[in-house]
């Protein structure tokens, strides 16, 4: 029947069936979607280096704050064990030759120095290790959580703030 009628009508024999336009790709991306992936991508990378950044620079506050939860309360010289580990998380983030040199009054204005609260507590409790009485259960516990909160508050120190209070005002005091 179909050949019936292209043959009573020459002019629909010269006609062809519709073609149907491609299909619309994903590929290739409008520049607008390249900007938008190229700015994702550099805030991927950016964040990344920061949080590398701070893990590592709080790697002596997190290892300082295993030690100290690794003491024994009861141990003789708790007192000078919580120091060194103080001493030591402070020398990781600022110059030795600040903060090794420091003992006694000096060394607890020098704590005193890099937070915003002084911890009173905290030096209280070392100056009792240049005592012969043995720490309560309770004094070593208070010294502990004092110790705890100055890492916590005061580290990492920056570079300008490990060097606000020059050493020789510290002797003074």
């Amino acid at each position: 029947m179909a050949a019936q009628q292209v043959a009573a009508n020459p002019a629909l024999a010269a006609l062809q069936d519709i073609q149907t336009p491609t299909a619309i790709g994903a590929w290739p991306l409008a520049y607008g979607y390249w900007i938008v992936i190229i700015i994702a991508v550099v805030i991927l990378l950016a964040a990344f280096v920061y949080f590398n950044k701070r893990y590592k620079n709080n790697a002596a506050k997190r290892a300082a704050l295993v030690a100290l939860a690794e003491l024994k309360l009861s141990a003789p010289n708790y007192i000078t064990q919580t120091n060194e580990i103080l001493k030591r998380a402070a020398m990781s983030y600022c110059d030795r030759d600040i903060v090794a040199g420091l003992s006694g009054s000096a060394w607890h204005a020098w704590l005193s120095a890099q937070v915003k609260r002084p911890p009173v507590e905290l030096c209280d409790h070392l100056k009792l290790g240049y005592q012969p009485i043995k720490l309560t259960e309770s004094q070593a516990l208070a010294l502990k959580q004092s110790a705890e909160h100055w890492l916590k508050s005061a580290l990492p120190l920056t570079k300008q703030q490990s060097t606000a209070v020059p050493l020789r005002n510290m002797e003074a005091k």
